[in-house]
């Protein structure tokens, strides 16, 4: 009787938080937990569409913002980001500029954050104007046209871009079952872009980023699929499916018709952006791993974010966004939120430098 009127109870809570009218105006943002909003993760909404109508709607928008950004990227760019989702630039940077950049990385000490999945670590040190003011080369990153371009029009809406030094380790053979991110997923339901230049050779059993072309796209096959996960999501075994950020098997993303890979095993000063909207992973390793980079993330709320500018690119934020979010993540950690740590050494590891040391000359 007891388990009885606790289940009752239970049910009492989630029927009354069904009408909080801050789940109902999520919608028209980018949230997408099926989880812990009890109208986006609605079976009973969700059999009727909404899901499909927010991605629709997203789908739509960001191809109508598409037709404007477009105007300052070169045709064949253009086509290849329409076609696959993603692009991939060799030899980026100048020569010139690359030794400097890799001199540049090897030479400060940057305050890193840390996020543990295990097996995988995950260790960043933010960029802005004052964190790189003795880092010309990496401060010309920070605002090079067409990274900033390719990143606005693969995301689909205009915004400054988050940017950081980024160092993955992956200290045990992964597989699709043990690191979340090693599992075919998209990061949400509307397009967002984020880039990764390498900073060293980067081999197939480093854990590259691979992607699978024509994802980013809203086919037939693919409403079939969301409608479907749309109805089950907020009961997903996997936490991380119902959040939000959805993973597929392989045998769906072939029922799907997807069958093309491309992974991110190439040579240094590689360029690779990517909607992440599209299905993506990090590719499991066979032996401990690590892998050094420049990230770039854009993700704003799809349906307005053409209407108002991005946060990042306030005049009063923008030259030192990474040091307040830095110092944000050092309070938030100290108050018992530990999802990006204090990192207990300032800049890249030994054995981080030795990645890059073997392309310094």
């Amino acid at each position: 009787m007891l388990h009885y009127r606790h289940c009752c109870a239970d049910n009492i809570v989630v029927n009354i938080s069904f009408f909080f009218p801050w789940h109902w105006m999520a919608l028209l943002t980018s949230a997408k937990n099926f989880r812990d909003n009890p109208v986006i993760g609605s079976p009973a909404l969700n059999r009727r569409g909404l899901h499909l109508w927010r991605k629709r709607w997203a789908h739509s928008l960001a191809a109508r913002r598409r037709r404007k950004l477009g105007v300052m990227l070169p045709l064949e760019l253009k086509q290849s980001c329409d076609r696959d989702g993603m692009i991939k630039i060799a030899d980026f940077l100048s020569p010139q500029q690359w030794q400097s950049l890799l001199q540049e990385v090897h030479d400060h000490t940057l305050p890193m954050l840390e996020m543990a999945q295990p097996p995988a670590l995950t260790r960043r040190a933010y960029l802005d104007a004052v964190s790189c003011k003795n880092m010309p080369v990496t401060t010309a990153l920070l605002t090079h046209p067409l990274l900033h371009h390719l990143m606005q029009y693969i995301a689909g809406y205009p915004g400054q871009a988050v940017i950081a030094l980024q160092c993955i380790h992956s200290d045990a053979p992964t597989t699709d079952a043990s690191d979340p991110q090693t599992m075919w997923h998209t990061d949400t339901f509307h397009s967002t872009a984020k880039a990764w230049l390498l900073l060293h050779d980067l081999a197939a059993d480093q854990g590259p980023f691979a992607y699978i072309p024509g994802t980013h796209k809203l086919t037939l096959e693919r409403q079939t699929w969301e409608q479907s996960q749309s109805v089950m999501a907020s009961r997903h075994s996997v936490p991380m499916h119902a959040k939000g950020s959805w993973r597929a098997s392989e045998q769906e993303l072939s029922a799907m018709g997807y069958a093309q890979t491309f992974t991110a095993a190439l040579p240094a000063n590689t360029l690779i952006v990517a909607d992440t909207g599209g299905f993506h992973r990090r590719t499991p390793c066979v032996r401990p791993t690590a892998r050094v980079e420049i990230y770039l993330s854009l993700r704003r709320t799809p349906f307005f974010a053409g209407l108002f500018p991005s946060l990042l690119s306030l005049p009063w934020i923008k030259k030192t966004w990474a040091r307040k979010y830095t110092q944000l993540s050092h309070s938030m950690h100290r108050h018992g939120f530990k999802v990006w740590t204090p990192a207990p050494d300032f800049g890249l590891l030994a054995s981080e430098k030795q990645l890059i040391e073997r392309n310094l000359r």
